[in-house]
């Protein structure tokens, strides 16, 4: 069971703070929640049932920065998986978005990096469809890496650029 004052990846919400476990009664039954609080949106809450086995199974510790240095290099000693097929490719990022796995999140990433990279030396861009899956995959990991490293949310880009082998 987490404790109040933990610091915690949740889902697609990123890192949040516990503030508080409390009773509530919802639809005439009374539950124990956590109350997370998303660490980059302020006035966001999010109720978490302590009993609901599937959405506490979101809730993860944060990484460290040896973890997170490990996953990049771990990423970089494999292939480039590019999906040729549009849209099977947008249904794995959306998977892998939803999924909220960090380690499967920069593999997308750097693996949309090198796309982009070798299109950009042919005057070409990625589609606005994969530049939307790079943006949302890199605001996941954004939270998280920017409060572990003691980063902005804005240079954890570049952080994980300068890390990835292409």
């Amino acid at each position: 069971m987490y404790q109040v004052g933990e610091t915690v990846f949740y889902g697609t919400e990123g890192v949040c703070r516990i503030e508080e476990i409390c009773e509530m009664r919802i639809s005439r039954e009374k539950a124990e929640y956590y109350v997370l609080r998303p660490v980059y949106r302020e006035g966001s809450t999010v109720f978490v049932p302590t009993q609901n086995e599937l959405l506490v199974s979101r809730m993860r510790p944060l990484l460290t920065v040896e973890q997170i240095n490990s996953m990049i290099e771990e990423v970089n000693r494999e292939d480039e998986d590019w999906i040729e097929d549009a849209a099977e490719r947008k249904a794995e990022y959306q998977r892998i978005l939803l999924s909220a796995d960090r380690r499967e999140l920069l593999g997308m990433v750097r693996t949309l990096y090198i796309r982009r990279q070798n299109l950009q030396t042919c005057g070409k861009r990625l589609r606005t469809n994969d530049e939307q899956m790079l943006r949302d995959a890199e605001k996941l990991l954004d939270d998280e890496f920017s409060v572990v490293l003691g980063i902005k949310q804005r240079e954890v880009p570049e952080y994980i650029r300068s890390r990835i082998e292409e």
